[in-house]
């Protein structure tokens, strides 16, 4: 990766970072450009991933699984970035890295964040999140952020159709938390097959094995018919390739019941796609959104309890409403050109003031603190 330590910065302490980091997942990507951020600026960090670490892009990060020495504790930091119910075995001071969605947590994570000096949190959404729900150690939030020189606008060859883009961890279910169905369901419903409109399926479930013929199946299911016009792609490929994806698209489109923050979504703006989003004050994405005006809101008129595999009872999410959802996918159609014009220019704020060295920067100023 050719990474090297920064001789500009006096940061002493030594990090245990102990958390999901060498995988393709959101929450695994943000802690690897955290870890290779803050070691840039000088810091000694030392990796365990309980999770699988068997990825391309992990070449060259061999040296964040050796062994760093410490002479006293206090000298030592230990970052808790998984769930919290992975949370033992740290050296020195005690921090917790977590985010998550909706209104309501477990009260066991609760309690374990408490048993922290304090808790980082990407998001302002997340911070709430955690305050409401009895979480009493100081809450710094330190966003995620994304890598200017591989999310950005390129001079595409122009192209007749018109893609829409989501990139997300769908398995086929209804309901699920990024919303697939209801935009599977508003695509078809807005656009007629001769229309030259397509939307692509960027699908990544690196931690199970689910065929295209699944999705080929589900779709079918929540259609009642086949669209030709709705194409997926469930195969793992590299960072630069996935940008790729974005870099291709006319308008990114997430119907999420929930963000703690919004990895794809920042890297879709820093791209410099139009975004057609959600608009719930308890997701993280509003922290960076914001009144851009590249940005199209999806109305969520309505709360719903969060899917009870991953959350909860009480955890309410809003539910994007689909005429809504058409009415912006249309918008984002008829207005190609002065939608692109705005999101190329905001393009440039998120990818200056939205950088993972920027977050670096934050969070070892928080843990200088």
């Amino acid at each position: 990766m050719g990474l090297t330590k920064s001789n500009q910065t006096s940061f002493k302490m030594k990090i245990f970072w102990i958390g999901n980091t060498f995988c393709p997942t959101g929450i695994s990507t943000a802690n690897r450009e955290l870890v290779k951020a803050i070691f840039k600026l000088g810091a000694s960090v030392q990796c365990t991933d309980i999770w699988n670490d068997n990825w391309e892009f992990n070449k060259g990060l061999e040296f964040l699984n050796y062994p760093i020495n410490i002479k006293n504790k206090d000298e030592a930091i230990t970052i808790f970035s998984e769930y919290p119910q992975f949370w033992h075995e740290g050296q020195g001071r005690l921090i917790g890295l977590f985010l998550h969605e909706g209104t309501r947590l477990y009260p066991e994570w609760a309690n374990q964040m408490n048993m922290m000096e304090r808790m980082i949190v990407p998001s302002n959404a997340t911070k709430n999140l955690f305050k409401w729900n009895n979480v009493e150690v100081p809450i710094h939030v330190i966003p995620y952020g994304t890598n200017p020189e591989i999310y950005k606008p390129i001079e595409a060859e122009k192209q007749e159709e018109f893609l829409f883009l989501s990139i997300n961890s769908w398995t086929g279910e209804v309901g699920d938390r990024k919303g697939t169905d209801i935009l599977i369901k508003a695509f078809d419903e807005e656009f007629k097959p001769e229309e030259k409109v397509k939307l692509i399926l960027k699908i990544g479930t690196f931690w199970t094995k689910i065929s295209l013929e699944h999705y080929v199946s589900k779709i079918q299911e929540i259609l009642g018919h086949t669209n030709d016009n709705i194409l997926i792609n469930n195969s793992y490929v590299p960072e630069e390739e996935l940008a790729s994806y974005y870099q291709k698209a006319d308008c990114f489109v997430s119907p999420t019941r929930g963000e703690g923050f919004g990895l794809t979504i920042l890297n879709a703006m820093a791209s410099g796609l139009p975004i057609i989003v959600t608009y719930d004050k308890n997701s993280g994405h509003m922290d960076f959104t914001g009144k851009l005006d590249s940005v199209l809101y999806i109305d969520a008129p309505k709360m719903a309890q969060a899917d009870l595999k991953f959350y909860v009872q009480g955890n309410m999410q809003p539910i994007p409403d689909l005429e809504s959802l058409k009415k912006q996918m249309r918008y984002a159609f008829n207005n190609r050109v002065a939608l692109r014009e705005k999101a190329i220019y905001n393009s440039d704020y998120i990818r200056r003031e939205w950088s993972w060295e920027k977050s670096a920067i934050k969070l070892m100023g928080v843990l200088n603190g």
